[in-house]
């Protein structure tokens, strides 16, 4: 990559949108995504619109067989169906999940019988007020933090050398992870900010999870698709989509990062890293947004109270 081409991705504007997609993929290996997924389970939460259905598709035109994880059952159906018709024999199967509740993720993944072998952390919420979940949790944080730790964690025994993806959002980097002001129930309510938060959450969770799932020989990895034209900005960013229509990524461009992690054999052993337009890029780009070790570690045992709490519950409710 040329100084210009370093300037222009460092301006956001030009590196984040269809026009930066369309610049980077000249790099692409064209090879990377020729291969034949039969036989391979791959689980993506918040399948049946934008991203999460956008992957689907590629990994069900791939033979894979897709699982889709949808809260709405009625949009999840519709979105099987369209794959079904679009891939030809395609197995694609339905589940209703919503990440937000505890006790969703749970039944689903303690009834999950089969190995993993692509795990994909894609559903998202960008509320505009403070909402909490039945569990406690504000929304953002009950979905993108502790409902893909709590399904990670259950998930566990099946995920011996499975692929483990973050779909996270370019909107991390405006922030440094506070595990206090991401939980406190306090003050006024930014949900902009709130979701920034817990993506940001999302990369430092993906790094750790790599190394408590190395010793099965899972791969962890977590990235970004820039901006992409999805229902769900259309409703919770109605200015932004206004004021960028021209410029936003389809939902496929947007998610062929994630389907060349959950895919391309050139991938196979990397972990821990943040991928943007199929390149490892910073975490950081500023240095006020790097937290401490300290801070990472509170991430972690924030969630994973969270999550044995949660399954002791769970087990004593079973058990009485």
């Amino acid at each position: 990559m040329g100084l210009f081409d370093r300037v222009l991705d460092r301006s956001i504007l030009f590196s984040f949108s269809r026009g930066g997609y369309l610049r980077h993929q000249r790099e692409f290996v064209a090879t990377d995504l020729e291969r034949s997924m039969k036989g391979k389970v791959c689980l993506i939460t918040g399948a049946n619109a934008g991203l999460g259905f956008a992957l689907a598709r590629g990994l069900a035109a791939r033979q894979a067989e897709v699982h889709l994880l949808c809260r709405d059952a009625k949009r999840g159906a519709a979105a099987q169906e369209a794959i079904r018709r679009e891939a030809g024999d395609a197995e694609v199967y339905l589940h209703q999940v919503d990440l937000s509740s505890l006790s969703s993720v749970a039944s689903f993944a303690e009834g999950f019988a089969s190995p993993v072998d692509v795990l994909a952390h894609n559903a998202g919420v960008l509320p505009r007020d403070r909402e909490l979940t039945e569990d406690g949790l504000e929304l953002t944080v009950a979905t993108h933090v502790v409902g893909p730790f709590v399904m990670t964690h259950l998930l566990r025994p099946k995920l011996a050398g499975a692929r483990v993806i973050f779909v996270s959002s370019g909107g991390m980097y405006a922030k440094r992870m506070d595990v206090d002001a991401m939980t406190t129930a306090d003050g006024p309510y930014d949900g902009v900010a709130a979701y920034a938060m817990t993506k940001r959450g999302q990369v430092i969770l993906a790094e750790l999870w790599a190394d408590q799932l190395s010793e099965i020989g899972a791969v962890v990895n977590a990235m970004h698709p820039g901006w992409a034209a999805t229902k769900s900005v259309e409703r919770s960013l109605p200015r932004f989509n206004t004021l960028m229509r021209r410029r936003l990524r389809t939902a496929e461009q947007g998610a062929d990062t994630a389907l060349w992690l959950a895919v391309a054999d050139s991938v196979a052993a990397v972990r821990s890293r943040f991928f943007f337009d199929r390149k490892a890029v910073p975490t950081h780009y500023v240095p006020w947004t790097k937290e401490s070790d300290a801070e990472r570690q509170r991430l972690w045992d924030f969630c994973k109270a969270r999550c044995d709490a949660f399954v002791s519950s769970r087990k004593e409710q079973r058990d009485g």
